[in-house]
């Protein structure tokens, strides 16, 4: 028999052993998975994966090939978001790999402290992702459409589209601010990537943040993010809500 590694989707904790059932294949190339104890109602959800493939040699290799990482990546978040409803869920990062069973039991536990902390955090929460994004065509579609009833109109109207992209977007920008703080008191914690939104000069991503929520105020959540977002709909700033995720943003 080839040798195998033992891969780590997420820790979940329940007073029962948790249900596999349905849940799909796991990586590709890897055996069945299981849910393995180690210790305080805690559960690892682990697949035999073969050495050869995932190693260390072959894993560096693969990890240069996107073609290889994307069905794998896709795979590892399917098994994780399997276990959403679970009262905590700790997902673990890609390509978490063990020598065995054993080393992933020693290993949990030798970490239990700073796992507990964690899991205390985001028990009961999901995850919800919000980003507004600058459409200019949009915001100068809106500054064309404008009536012009005198030349002093006509002029200004001319000046609003040559300068929608500056002015505007500006604007746009402290419209995200708001609406950011605003839902932000919606969430138990929040995470702006703002490298991300001026990642380039005259970005149009105007917000990108990643919010936790308890589980049971997911719908009052996406309520607050409609109520603040309705004013801006034809502005030129577009809205896109993800969610609900496990907690990838609030483990570390």
């Amino acid at each position: 028999m080839s040798a195998t590694l033992s891969y780590v989707f997420c820790l979940v904790r329940g007073a029962r052993r948790p249900t596999l059932g349905g849940i799909g294949d796991g990586m590709p190339g890897g055996r069945e998975l299981r849910a393995i104890e180690v210790g305080d109602r805690f559960w690892a959800i682990v697949q035999s994966v073969p050495e050869g493939e995932y190693g260390e040699s072959s894993l560096a290799r693969g990890l240069q090939d996107l073609e290889w990482v994307g069905p794998r990546a896709i795979a590892h978040e399917r098994v994780i978001e399997s276990f959403l409803s679970s009262t905590a869920l700790l997902p673990m990062q890609l390509f978490t790999l063990f020598n065995s069973d054993d080393r992933v039991v020693e290993h949990v536990r030798s970490d239990r402290a700073r796992i507990a902390r964690i899991l205390k955090r985001i028990e009961k929460k999901v995850e919800w992702g919000v980003r507004l994004t600058w459409n200019e065509q949009a915001a100068r579609d809106k500054a064309a459409k404008k009536q012009a009833r005198t030349g002093t109109e006509f002029l200004a109207r001319k000046r609003d589209v040559l300068d929608v992209s500056r002015k505007q977007l500006a604007e746009a920008r402290t419209a995200a601010d708001r609406v950011y703080k605003a839902i932000d008191r919606q969430a138990a914690a929040s995470q702006r990537r703002t490298s991300l939104e001026r990642a380039a000069p005259g970005s149009r991503l105007l917000l990108d943040a990643a919010f936790l929520v308890p589980a049971a105020r997911s719908g009052a959540f996406k309520t607050a993010v409609r109520e603040q977002t309705r004013a801006l709909r034809g502005t030129g700033i577009e809205t896109s809500v993800t969610g609900p995720w496990p907690a990838y943003n609030f483990i570390q």
